[in-house]
């Protein structure tokens, strides 16, 4: 059946009458017509709706892969960081084990009570002191930590609403 023409069908007859001028059409061959028609139409249907569902499938296979890569980045950032303060602490601990062996030594060795109380006050002056540095340096590193665990996270999710703007701008 073509598209540019018009037919109107009377069920009567069974005849389909064309426009004027052109022979009638029989009823079995209109039928074969529009049955072959509705075929390609339903098979171009389907293939565009079976290349939607592939694209579609594409786009989330590729945002898995993505995000993956994404969380192994964050993940290295944070073992990177946890071990950079696990090392800090081992550190601090030794330090402070040798300072308190150091105090000990010289405390054994005093003779006189009030240069004992001496001797412990500035000791407990010096630790206070050193805890107090110790702290806010772990303090540091523990914000590094953050910072650069959630930097690929964040780095994406920029990239991400960026594109949305462009996206719903345009």
């Amino acid at each position: 059946m073509h598209n540019d023409m018009v037919y109107t069908l009377f069920m009567d007859r069974r005849t389909i009458m064309p426009p004027r001028g052109e022979k009638p059409m029989s009823t079995k061959k209109a039928k074969s017509e529009m049955h072959s028609e509705t075929q390609a139409q339903v098979a171009s249907f389907a293939q565009k709706t079976v290349d939607q569902a592939q694209a579609a499938f594409e786009k989330v296979s590729e945002v898995a892969h993505s995000n993956v890569q994404i969380m192994d980045e964050a993940a290295n950032a944070y073992k990177n960081r946890v071990t950079d303060i696990q090392l800090k602490t081992m550190e601090f601990a030794q330090l402070n084990l040798n300072a308190g062996f150091a105090f000990a030594r010289k405390f054994v060795a005093v003779r006189d009570p009030s240069e004992a109380m001496s001797l412990q006050q500035a000791f407990f002056k010096d630790q206070a002191e050193t805890l107090q540095r110790q702290a806010a340096e772990l303090s540091e590193l523990s914000v590094a930590l953050a910072k650069e665990s959630m930097k690929p996270v964040q780095e994406t999710m920029t990239k991400s609403f960026s594109g949305f703007s462009k996206a719903v701008a345009a």
